[in-house]
């Protein structure tokens, strides 16, 4: 009975690069607008700067007022978070301290 498997969307088969004869190989060629890294002798490092100080002019920074509110939200939850975590860490030391002393008392301890 023949295979009814479907193979999946995902996988594709390999396939060996096309050759012809006389032809040299064919090199990758990034798409229009685009150059390859490194392409030429520093022309890939510089195009990169160049890229990097249009993303960086596109950035929406906040306002001074912007970044002092969020710092003081950020330092105001680290200090509930501490605190928070701080009782939760002495509750667990009293209850083990009392458990010990239970367990103490009772002829398990020195």
């Amino acid at each position: 009975m023949p295979s009814t498997r479907i193979p999946s969307p995902n996988r594709t088969p390999a396939r060996r690069p096309a050759t012809q004869k006389g032809r040299a190989a064919r090199t990758p060629v990034p798409a229009p607008g685009r150059t390859a890294p490194l392409a030429g002798r520093g022309r890939g490092l510089v195009g990169l700067f160049r890229e990097l100080k249009a993303e960086v002019k596109r950035i929406n920074w906040p306002t001074p007022r912007q970044t002092a509110n969020l710092t003081g939200v950020i330092v105001a939850l680290s200090a509930v978070l501490g605190a928070f975590l701080g009782l939760i860490d002495f509750s667990f030391q009293e209850l083990f301290r009392i458990v010990l002393q239970g367990l103490g008392a009772a002829g398990f301890g020195a």
